[in-house]
């Protein structure tokens, strides 16, 4: 079985794709500079935002990864490409997807502290972003896919924990999460199904 990572050049894909090749999966990563293959790792030169792109990496049977981040000059670059990639695994006949989305999008946004809604309604990146998120979790829910969306506190550059919580916070919880932490939850999830068809909220 394939695993396709989109998004799999990023922050928080890297590691996913790095922990995939580490438990000798073969994977493919989309990206837009071309990039020699690997023993494990087999790369598509191409744009999430074109359907041809997506449509060309995907076979029949594949699992597909969606970690996408946020795309200055195409503000629906995670929507649009999720739905790419939604439109691609219908006609190749693949069932399973995981979708890297954050905590505020959808209706977690009324769970976000009132300081931080107000910063984000006057930051128009940061607007444009969680709208897009909210389009795309809705592109994931409405397809007849096995999916799974996660949505992670803020992202943070620190040392794996293996220590978070899923779906509750506590009073100590930091309402942060380590990339590292982030991606081993999407393979765990990706072999185990725990949150299939749900929406999982992970912090630590």
């Amino acid at each position: 079985m394939r695993i396709v990572v989109f998004g799999g050049t990023g922050d928080v894909g890297k590691i996913i794709v790095e922990k995939l090749v580490s438990k000798n999966r073969q994977v493919v990563v989309l990206t837009r500079q071309q990039k020699e293959a690997t023993e494990n790792i087999h790369y598509f030169s191409g744009n999430v935002l074109v359907y041809e792109s997506v449509n060309s990496c995907i076979n029949e049977g594949d699992c597909v990864i969606i970690s996408l981040g946020f795309n200055n000059s195409a503000l629906d670059t995670m929507s649009k490409g999720t739905k790419n990639i939604i439109d691609a695994m219908v006609k190749k006949n693949c069932l399973r997807l995981i979708c890297l989305s954050s905590y505020g999008a959808g209706e977690s946004w009324n769970y976000l502290p009132e300081e931080f809604r107000a910063t984000v309604m006057n930051t128009p990146i940061l607007k444009a972003a969680f709208h897009d998120h909210g389009l795309q979790e809705e592109f994931i829910k409405a397809s007849k896919l096995d999916w799974t969306i996660v949505r992670p506190t803020e992202i943070v550059n620190e040392p794996e924990t293996k220590a978070f919580t899923k779906n509750e916070a506590t009073d100590h919880s930091a309402y942060k999460i380590s990339k590292y932490d982030v991606a081993q939850f999407i393979i765990d999830e990706l072999e185990t199904k725990t949150f299939n068809m749900q929406v999982v909220m992970i912090t630590s």
